[in-house]
């Protein structure tokens, strides 16, 4: 089989392990592009709710509904701007004493952003624009020209 450092007589091994390699990275990208095609084949509607416990007024004040939001991180479009709601901001301060207790901002709001956008739920959240996102996960949004430090509280399909 092996004759002089060649393979059958006529292939050098070395040239055959080489186009061997060749041929792998092809299969690999393939594949890849491929599975990108897939991508989309299970979006479905998905209402995504957003909650920042205390954000300036001066920056809630460019949020509207009917907007676009932006993962600030990802670069990925999470939706719509369904509805917001403004509320007392939520912090807490350590006393004097090491107690722990809730404190009110003046010129801060909580708020609460419902959004609709195209994903793929799944058994762990909804993927959007090949990013994974369950509740409780942190992120920049940029809400028109707002960007705010918000939690996902809820997914859900549209019905």
């Amino acid at each position: 089989m092996l004759k002089d450092g060649k393979l059958f007589g006529k292939i050098n091994l070395i040239d055959f392990i080489i186009v061997l390699i060749i041929l792998a990275a092809v299969a690999f990208v393939a594949l890849k592009v491929v599975d990108k095609g897939n991508e989309g084949a299970n979006l479905t509607q998905v209402r995504i709710s957003f909650y920042g416990e205390e954000t300036p007024d001066y920056v809630t004040k460019y949020i509207e509904t009917g907007t676009t939001i932006l993962d600030g991180t990802e670069k990925v479009n999470l939706g719509t701007i369904e509805s917001f709601e403004l509320g007392s901001p939520l912090s807490y301060a350590t006393t004097t004493n090491g107690d722990v207790q809730q404190v009110i901002k003046e010129g801060y709001s909580s708020v609460s952003i419902t959004a609709i956008v195209n994903g793929e739920l799944g058994e762990h959240g909804v993927t959007i624009g090949g990013v994974l996102y369950g509740v409780g996960h942190t992120l920049p949004l940029y809400a028109g020209k707002a960007k705010l430090y918000m939690k996902v509280s809820g997914i859900e399909a549209v019905s």
